[in-house]
């Protein structure tokens, strides 16, 4: 008896934690389909009528810059992303083969990058006497940089988990370093891979400081446009919950596809030599 009223009331904690989340879930799903007065209420009920009010996404899309918006998250996400993944899983497998005095101090510098804080004004410096301020290339090599610390971490404790005798049997066929690694030994490392994609994909996506800080308005991404729309728009939250659904769709189907990989990519990411 006692186990099972220890039972129900864990199963009542989940349903009210589930609750916590899911409700603000619905109402911004639920008012964005509202007319303006209802959706103002911050209700949760379904629209007057059941009548769906789609209108609200074209006025956004139309309004909003989300077509351009979208395009600037695209490829300021998509390509940090690029460069995390290529350098971060090259030093984390060679970090973790050689295992040298060396490679172990830079293992410890870049893991120092998890808990420093980010220098704004450094950066700022940085990027403009390098002529990198309010461009692509300035705003993906800072994503980049933010990313590779965790990235390298993860990749150089799931490199421990492969078989050097891989390596080995590469090298004795006649594979040099790079092909060796591209052929043999990145395809392995897929679970990690995905899961860095997910997480600096979506930390890219809805960083919202650092693109405010460093590009203009014209190459915001899709977060901003939230921003924007809160500013012209602070009593229409029809229009404003539906640009937080448009914000969060691409991360969500993103997270749909990729999710069975990100538990294995951790555990096996925190892996200790």
């Amino acid at each position: 008896m006692r186990h099972t009223t220890r039972g129900l009331i864990l199963k009542l904690l989940l349903c009210a934690a589930s609750a916590a989340y899911l409700i603000p879930v619905w109402m911004v799903l639920v008012n964005s389909l509202k007319v303006q007065r209802d959706a103002n209420l911050l209700g949760v009920g379904l629209p007057a009528a059941l009548r769906l009010h789609f209108e609200n996404y074209r006025a956004v899309f139309i309004e909003g810059g989300i077509a351009r918006a979208f395009f600037n998250g695209l490829v300021e996400a998509t390509a940090s992303v690029a460069i995390i993944i290529m350098l971060s899983s090259l030093s984390g497998f060679v970090i973790s083969r050689k295992g040298s005095k060396f490679t172990e101090v830079i293992f410890y510098v870049f893991i120092c990058g998890l808990i420093i804080p980010a220098a704004m004004i450094p950066t700022f410096l940085v990027l403009n006497a390098t002529k990198l301020i309010n461009t692509y290339l300035g705003i993906i090599l800072i994503f980049a940089t933010y990313g590779l610390p965790m990235s390298i971490f993860l990749y150089s404790g799931f490199v421990k988990s492969v078989p050097r005798e891989l390596d080995e049997s590469a090298i004795i066929d006649g594979c040099g370093g790079l092909r060796m690694f591209y052929q043999i030994i990145f395809p392995l490392l897929k679970p990690v891979t995905v899961t860095i994609f997910i997480f600096s994909f979506i930390g890219a996506w809805n960083d919202v400081m650092i693109p405010l800080f460093f590009v203009g308005g014209a190459k915001w991404a899709l977060p901003l446009t939230i921003y924007n729309f809160y500013g012209s728009r602070s009593q229409q939250w029809n229009l404003i919950f539906a640009d937080i659904v448009i914000t969060v769709a691409p991360l969500l189907v993103v997270y749909i596809f990729a999710q069975k990989y990100i538990v294995s990519g951790m555990t096996a990411g925190a892996v200790k030599g």
